[in-house]
């Protein structure tokens, strides 16, 4: 009976081991580590604002804010990050990344860009339009504002392939946390990637496969401050959400070495190099 289990337990590791399954060959072989380096820019849209640190015998609470006129906000990221893969099934490979990022989120403010929300007090709105006016009359016209940082990642995700008379075609869901130090902070980010390619050539010792694709990165950023001038602190919630195109190549070279060059254009732009070796 003992001897019945150790061959039960064995059985999964034996199938997983195989080079088939189903008949079905898998592509490449089944691990993977790779290095990858990204630089993207990505207008983002303001969600929320607040605005702190008014005072007059006491605080007021944090009063929420419209800006009437954002523009030019922008999140600028260069990424560095270490993934290692599995195949668990010729048509779906798991993967987990984990790295570093810095940041820079760039915007502008200016004369004219607040309008402060009302609080539900009479005497509070009174001294808020009078702050709102104040904050006009010190700022200069236009009020360029850059806030760095750098944090770290950790994430997974799987991707969805096959192809079919040379015709490559994959599906990519991943899941990143996302710590910040600094002003500038991002919780989570989260990217779907589709993409359809033609194998152009393929030989015993390497292959090439031009593609086109979409994805969908949705990533809820806070960035802090104080404003210049005056003694407000700011924060500000942006939502970058955006569908851009994309156009890559991969390549596989004696089928260890990976080599992949992907760039996102649109409001996003995203420049993505992924070198890899398989064993």
């Amino acid at each position: 009976m003992k001897r019945v289990k150790g061959l039960l337990f064995l059985l999964p590791q034996l199938v997983l081991a195989q080079d088939y399954w189903n008949g079905i060959p898998y592509p490449m072989n089944r691990w993977g580590v790779s290095v990858m380096g990204v630089d993207q820019r990505e207008r983002g849209d303001l969600k929320s604002a607040s605005v702190n640190g008014i005072e007059i015998g006491g605080k007021i609470p944090n009063a929420n804010v419209d800006f009437l006129n954002p523009h030019n906000m922008e999140v600028d990221a260069k990424v560095q990050l270490v993934k290692v893969d599995y195949f668990v099934l010729p048509f779906l490979n798991i993967y987990g990344i984990v790295g570093k990022l810095e940041a820079e989120a760039k915007f502008e403010l200016g004369r004219g860009n607040f309008n402060f929300d009302s609080t539900g007090n009479e005497f509070y709105d009174r001294i808020l339009g009078t702050v709102a006016d104040k904050i006009s009359g010190t700022m200069p016209e236009n009020l360029h504002i850059k806030q760095k940082s750098e944090g770290k990642l950790l994430g997974m995700g799987a991707l969805v392939a096959g192809e079919y008379k040379k015709v490559f075609s994959s599906l990519q869901y991943t899941y990143t946390k996302i710590e910040m130090d600094g002003d500038v902070a991002a919780k989570s980010a989260e990217v779907t990637a589709g993409r359809l390619g033609y194998v152009v050539y393929r030989d015993s010792n390497y292959s090439i496969t031009p593609y086109l694709g979409a994805s969908y990165q949705k990533t809820d950023s806070e960035i802090s401050g104080v404003i210049p001038s005056t003694t407000l602190n700011y924060k500000f919630q942006m939502e970058l959400e955006e569908l851009t195109p994309a156009a890559g190549v991969f390549t596989v070279i004696k089928d260890n070495f990976t080599v992949l060059l992907e760039y996102s254009f649109g409001d996003r732009k995203t420049l993505a190099l992924d070198l890899g070796y398989r064993f």
